[in-house]
């Protein structure tokens, strides 16, 4: 074996250690370093601002951290519960609807078999009898199946609660703690040479995430707008506070706006209104289109990743570490991109396929 060969064998097997050591860290440390990772980013945020009001008004740095983060949970807090109360409100209605919905709905039913019958010249009333028996097949199973399985993990719901509550508080207590040593911790850090470039990869993943979210929510905000104007101007009830819920709820992969506009259509067809349900199927196209055109010029072309590596890395996370996956498979891709590319810069290889060592971060 040549030594360019083997050359190329270490850095895939470097590589893959790379991704298997970030996949433990994500699956396993993450739950126990995260309320401390989020506390030191927010402190090595804000540390500038924290020292010039400290200086001139003589507050002290935890004290000032503690409050700016409280005052965000607490707002964070409070959009949250306006959300989950405008959704159980619309949940409400719809429930109390559901038998004007079934008659709707079999009448559209209804219509249709007849439209069939006369057109190919099939049974309608068997068609139709076909349809509602599985439509209260699924119903019986929905009833007897999902909702005990919500009720019988309601218990989970509030450990939940209370892990959230408790990462917040733990993460409070830290950003008050990092605030006040930052300083004696940093020179810490640039007197030891592995942890300077620890802090380095950990500066380039904050940046790919500043830049992700800050696209992500460039696209919500656009997509937000671009709904509640189509539904208001299309004559839809309350048409722009179920644009803007439409709009946020495109930030969930793979279901996105179609999760609220494509239910939507279909009651504007049992209603009647097929103008309406065709607004709907049209406004989900052009939301879809909207975010395909621009996740590659906010995204791909300043981070350096093609938008469809990070879907795949959603979709992985997904899979790997279940709902927060959504943000640790793109938070794990952009990780083992960085450490990747910086263990590629620290060694290079020469004309003879010999790897010399560079200096510097």
């Amino acid at each position: 074996m040549d030594e360019k060969t083997a050359a190329k064998l270490k850095e895939y097997a470097g590589l893959a250690a790379i991704v298997t050591g970030v996949y433990i860290g994500f699956r396993f440390l993450s739950p126990l370093a995260s309320p401390f990772l989020f506390a030191f980013a927010f402190v090595a945020l804000l540390h500038p601002t924290l020292e010039k009001v400290q200086n001139k008004y003589h507050v002290k740095k935890g004290v000032l951290a503690a409050s700016i983060l409280l005052l965000f949970c607490v707002t964070a807090g409070m959009g949250i519960w306006c959300l989950a109360v405008f959704i159980f409100q619309k949940l409400g209605d719809l429930f109390g609807q559901i038998d004007l919905f079934e008659e709707k709905f079999c009448i559209f039913v209804g219509s249709c078999c007849d439209g069939i019958e006369k057109k190919f010249g099939m049974d309608g009333a068997k068609i139709e009898n076909f349809i509602m028996e599985r439509v209260d097949v699924f119903i019986e199973n929905f009833q007897v199946q999902v909702v005990p399985k919500i009720m019988n993990e309601s218990m989970g719901y509030v450990k939940n609660i209370v892990g959230l509550v408790s990462f917040l508080a733990i993460m409070i207590i830290a950003a008050v703690l990092l605030a006040k040593d930052y300083n004696e911790i940093m020179e810490k850090v640039r007197e030891k040479k592995e942890l300077r470039y620890m802090v380095g990869i950990g500066k380039r993943i904050c940046r790919h995430i500043g830049t992700f979210l800050k696209a992500q929510l460039i696209i919500l905000w656009i997509i937000s707008l671009l709904c509640a104007s189509a539904l208001f101007l299309g004559g839809f009830e309350d048409g722009i506070v179920i644009g803007l819920f439409t709009g946020f709820m495109d930030m969930l992969p793979f279901i996105g706006t179609g999760l609220v506009l494509m239910p939507l259509a279909f009651w504007q067809i049992l209603n009647g209104y097929y103008a309406k349900a065709v607004i709907c199927v049209i406004l989900y196209v052009v939301c879809a289109l909207t975010r395909e055109f621009l996740e590659p010029k906010l995204i791909g072309e300043r981070m350096g990743i093609f938008p469809v590596v990070i879907l795949f890395s959603v979709y992985a996370g997904v899979k790997l570490f279940g709902v927060f996956g959504i943000v640790k498979g793109p938070l794990a891709l952009i990780t083992v991109y960085e450490i990747y590319r910086f263990m590629k810069d620290r060694t290079g290889v020469d004309g003879n396929g010999k790897r010399e060592e560079k200096r510097g971060i």
